[in-house]
């Protein structure tokens, strides 16, 4: 059985989705959509393979009966969605096309596998709770400007803060930390794809620094929200606005720093360009 590309590139998005909203874990999101993107830049190379028994054969099928193992196993303190969902269209890339042409989406798919996986090692996640709670730190003095420059009686003491009568942390899970990484892996995708030069990929990249401030200024949303409204619509925003504020920045930052990268060319070297 031939599978379109198209259709395909539909079972990514709805597999990342579900995933996604059983589990709640924004790297199984981000990597998932990055890896559809990388199919759908790609679909004009997709091949499909014949049917049989070979090496790529044997490989797939076995990343796909592997992979439910992530869900039930626990790899430190928790189970691993993100590499469930990375196996599993990993193996059935392999299964359906061709490596030729589809490089980069395999590439993606084993990159975010590798990655969810590295998490979950001792040495990794103490650096990436050091790294976390370094992001903790400046979130906080960010939100404690806000609240002091908007009035908004909100008491707050280092990353814990006064809401009425309810208390709310700052913890790792509100640092950023994971959509900063998650912008700099999509990023380095685009740069490679658009071929950027240095200047624009300076500039891509240096929109990673917007991800902390951008944190701070959806926390302190949050906590005026909870002010305002109740604490139960602070919790009911808290799991959906960070998504869209991200999303929404990094589809705004790209277009303008890809637009500022092409205002920057002489006219003569676009025209050369086209």
């Amino acid at each position: 059985m031939v599978i379109k590309i198209r259709t395909f590139e539909a079972l990514v998005v709805l597999l990342t989705t579900a995933v996604f909203l059983i589990y709640r874990t924004p790297f199984t999101l981000y990597v998932g959509l990055i890896y559809a993107l990388t199919l759908h830049i790609s679909e004009k190379r997709a091949l499909p393979r014949r049917r049989g028994l070979d090496l790529q054969t044997i490989i797939g099928a076995s990343l796909i009966l592997i992979s439910p193992a992530f869900l039930v196993v626990r790899l430190g303190e928790y189970t691993s969605p993100s590499a469930f969902l990375m196996f599993l269209l990993l193996g059935l890339q392999l299964l359906l096309y061709g490596v030729r042409g589809l490089e980069v989406p395999l590439t993606v798919a084993a990159g975010g596998a590798t990655i969810a996986l590295l998490a979950k090692t001792n040495l990794i996640r103490e650096a990436i709770d050091a790294t976390s709670a370094l992001f903790v730190d400046i979130t906080s003095v960010l939100v404690k400007g806000l609240v002091t420059l908007s009035g908004v009686p909100i008491k707050i003491n280092e990353n814990v803060a006064v809401v009425g009568r309810s208390i709310v942390i700052i913890g790792s899970g509100c640092s950023g930390f994971d959509a900063f990484v998650i912008y700099i892996l999509a990023t380095l995708l685009l740069i490679y794809l658009r071929k950027s030069s240095r200047r624009e990929a300076a500039l891509l990249l240096a929109g990673a620094l917007g991800i902390i401030p951008l944190n701070a200024l959806r926390i302190f949303t949050l906590l005026v929200i909870g002010y305002y409204s109740g604490i139960s619509f602070l919790e009911l925003f808290h799991s959906h606005l960070g998504d869209l504020m991200f999303v929404a920045y990094v589809f705004v930052y790209w277009w303008w720093a890809t637009k500022k990268e092409k205002e920057s060319v002489p006219p003569e070297e676009q025209k050369g360009t086209d």
